[in-house]
């Protein structure tokens, strides 16, 4: 070894050391660590957060309130949350069975929750029927808007001068039709002139509709709908001229399950107790005259009747 490392030409190793430099030199070298490092983002929005939270015991201060206000708003603030997130998630539940109905079933779903033919022999599953209004939704959500928009939004213009400038400005039913659960047909103890029928519905839809107020910048909708109950359809009297029925009727047996979500200043009335309505309940009912033997006036547009 010792004669090895002697046999080395002279200037060998100045020319190592020379390379090893030149590789260091190549390197670059970290820049040095900055004096001053500060997240204006982060620091606006800690402020802001501070400031909303300071800003109303100041208010109460200044105004000589108790603080138990702050409280009771804080309260009632978590209280409409919590609410709104149960009713979030029951919408969820709800559009996940009707997408899929029998994985549902399989899995072991309470009685209460399935349809009524499943308990009672006289009424009927009516799947043909739940294909035939998947297949006509799209038109029917067509004619919807219509209404709203030929009808209902002229009506809301001309009640009162401060609403001459209501308008729609979204109108979406959603994709998911209405669901019939079960139909019932009654054939025993009915007139031979009409026909009454029962059916269980079911409507999860995550429509938008969307109505703003121009004059005074005010802005509210519905986000999403979920109705659940029995409806009475009652076709009479039957004619024997076309189209054979002389009006329509629709009413709710009872009390029909409606949720509503609501938008903008609307959300007022997304309050326990507010967000279930009457609906065309018994002996209230919708009425849609289908002949002209009943009327010239009755037969363009709906009308209720009780």
């Amino acid at each position: 070894m010792s004669g090895a490392a002697a046999k080395q030409p002279p200037g060998a190793g100045s020319a190592d050391k020379a390379a090893a430099a030149a590789a260091g030199d190549s390197v670059p070298e970290p820049p040095p660590p900055s004096l001053l490092s500060v997240d204006v983002t982060g620091l606006v929005s800690q402020f802001a957060r501070s400031f909303v939270l300071i800003f109303p015991v100041y208010v109460l201060g200044y105004l000589g309130l108790s603080f138990s206000w702050v409280l009771i708003a804080l309260c009632g603030l978590f209280w409409i949350r919590r609410h709104r997130g149960g009713k979030t998630s029951r919408l969820g539940r709800a559009l996940a069975f009707l997408e899929d109905e029998e994985e549902a079933v399989r899995l072991s779903v309470s009685s209460a929750d399935l349809p009524a033919w499943v308990h009672f022999p006289d009424t009927e599953r009516a799947e043909w029927l739940n294909k035939t209004v998947k297949q006509m939704w799209p038109f029917i959500c067509q004619f919807i808007e219509k209404l709203f928009r030929e009808t209902i939004e002229p009506a809301v213009r001309g009640a009162n001068n401060h609403l001459s400038t209501f308008s729609f400005t979204k109108i979406d039913i959603g994709h998911q039709p209405l669901r019939i659960n079960g139909v019932k047909v009654y054939t025993e103890n009915v007139d031979k002139r009409q026909i009454i029928l029962d059916l269980q519905i079911s409507f999860v839809g995550n429509c938008e509709i969307d109505l703003e107020i121009k004059r005074y910048f005010c802005r509210a909708g519905v986000k999403s709908i979920q109705i659940h109950g029995t409806m009475r359809v009652i076709l009479e009297p039957l004619i024997g001229d076309m189209p054979l029925i002389g009006a329509l009727s629709l009413f709710f047996l009872r009390k029909p399950l409606l949720e509503i979500n609501w938008t903008g200043l609307t959300n007022l009335l997304d309050v326990p107790g507010l967000n279930v309505l009457s609906l065309c309940r018994f002996p209230d009912s919708c009425e849609f005259p289908m002949c002209h033997l009943l009327g010239q006036q009755k037969d363009k547009e709906p009308y209720f009747s009780g």
